[in-house]
């Protein structure tokens, strides 16, 4: 946003001048820390323009140390020479280098989750005595940090899910007493890291969600056939709130039961590249699970080769990686699927969903099938080759190519070559519209 400031701290060593008068004086009080807060001398106002464009920079500096290493590598497996050894050795060192200035970069576009959990308290104050409930409302760490394009898209939904909790989790006073609660309900809300990604947990001590009434709403409301839903599991059935249209709200407030909400916190986290999942137990509580990229500029992806095109499929999607035998592929209303831990996956050929026009595999091949997850569904893409995990930046393809379908943009590899950033959120939404019934997915 223009003219939006972010206060970065100072090198200590960048302000001498300043801190050697005071020191000098016998009479002064000892100086404060130099991390206290509020220390006007300690901080820098940077424009959120000038750290996008150093983000900018930086990417370009990360596909040339990939390419530079890569390069090194080449040469080293050809010729062995003092010189070539000593490159290699500068190519690392800039490699470190390069790796600490984007860490520090990123730590500069950091905000604290702080600033979102701020807003829920006064939400959930006012709503449980709107709805003449006794909640109390735990938020555990707010110190974690998110990029701020993260921050500025996950507000909503979040506020979301917790009135959700408050409103249709939470019961009353006489019933909890009567299932042997304490009579004031407990939502929390976690946020923490894990490996490259942010995990935030909200749960409540709730009532949980009837997945037999949900199943009941989802065929009233024409969203799938009874006699479908009859083979459905539990998990399966439970992804129906997600749907616009369906709530199980018994009446509808100026709260909640209008069927909208639930739909739009999917597709927030979908544009995110973010996973959301679902536990509840009946008369327990439900817990939602949100695991997010902690910044979209620079992403770890798997890198894999379908007919010689190589694809990245960013690692916050990927759920699991299998080495499928033909054997193991059924069909189900004329779309493959594979069965894994009970659950029915279907499956997707990236040669056929990119268009590729190349010939089918043998079918004796084993095949690898990457397990994607977008929201609650997951789905198997089946490609020729896993390449392994590489550190990519994104880059847009919209202002040459417009929007490409299945396609989130491009990267340069460390041989110079080009790799599409696949669109999960796309590609799972395109197989939904070839009349795939809904529910076969996890």
């Amino acid at each position: 946003v223009k003219g939006e400031i972010i206060e970065l701290p100072t090198v200590s060593a960048a302000t001498p001048a300043v801190s050697a008068p005071v020191a000098a004086e016998p009479s002064a009080p000892a100086a404060p820390p130099a991390n206290k807060k509020g220390d006007s001398g300690q901080t820098v106002r940077v424009d959120v323009t000038r750290l996008d464009n150093l983000m900018n920079l930086v990417g370009e500096l990360v596909i040339d140390r990939t390419r530079i290493a890569q390069i090194g590598n080449d040469l080293a497996s050809r010729h062995t020479d003092q010189v070539i050894d000593e490159m290699l050795e500068a190519v690392g060192h800039i490699a470190r280098i390069t790796s600490d200035l984007q860490d520090q970069l990123m730590k500069a576009r950091m905000l604290p989750i702080e600033t979102v959990f701020n807003r829920f308290p006064r939400v959930v104050r006012d709503l449980a005595q709107k709805l003449g409930k006794d909640v109390r409302l735990d938020l555990v760490g707010g110190d974690t940090e998110l990029d701020r394009s993260v921050i500025e898209v996950i507000g909503d939904p979040l506020l979301h899910i917790i009135r959700n909790s408050v409103d249709h989790g939470i019961e009353g006073a006489e019933l909890r007493a009567q299932r042997g609660k304490s009579a004031q309900g407990h939502v929390k809300v976690t946020a923490r890291h894990q490996e490259n990604h942010i995990v935030i947990e909200i749960e409540d001590d709730g009532g949980g969600i009837d997945s037999e009434r949900v199943k009941a709403k989802a065929i009233s409301s024409g969203l799938i056939e009874a006699s479908a839903a009859a083979k459905l599991t539990e998990r399966e059935v439970l992804q129906f709130i997600f749907h616009s249209g369906l709530s199980t709200a018994a009446q509808v407030s100026e709260v909640s039961g209008r069927g909208v909400g639930m739909d739009i916190v999917r597709s927030n986290i979908q544009k995110l590249g973010g996973l959301i999942d679902l536990e509840t137990r009946l008369g327990e509580g439900t817990k939602f699970t949100l695991r997010l990229p902690l910044t979209l500029a620079i992403i770890r992806g798997l890198l894999v080769q379908v007919k010689q095109q190589s694809y990245v499929l960013p690692l916050t999607s990927v759920v699991e990686t299998l080495l499928v035998s033909p054997k193991q592929i059924q069909r189900v209303n004329q779309r493959e699927v594979i069965v894994i831990r009970g659950q029915t996956t279907p499956l997707v050929r990236m040669n056929e969903s990119m268009k590729l026009d190349t010939p089918a595999s043998r079918v004796s091949q084993d095949l690898y099938v990457v397990i994607v997850g977008l929201a609650e569904q997951r789905i198997g893409l089946v490609v020729d080759r896993l390449i392994g995990e590489q550190e990519v930046v994104i880059k847009s393809l919209s202002r040459f190519c417009g929007e490409v379908p299945g396609i989130n943009g491009a990267t340069i590899l460390g041989d110079g070559n080009v790799a599409l950033i696949v669109d999960v959120n796309g590609v799972v939404n395109a197989e939904n519209q070839k009349g795939k019934p809904h529910g076969t997915t996890v």
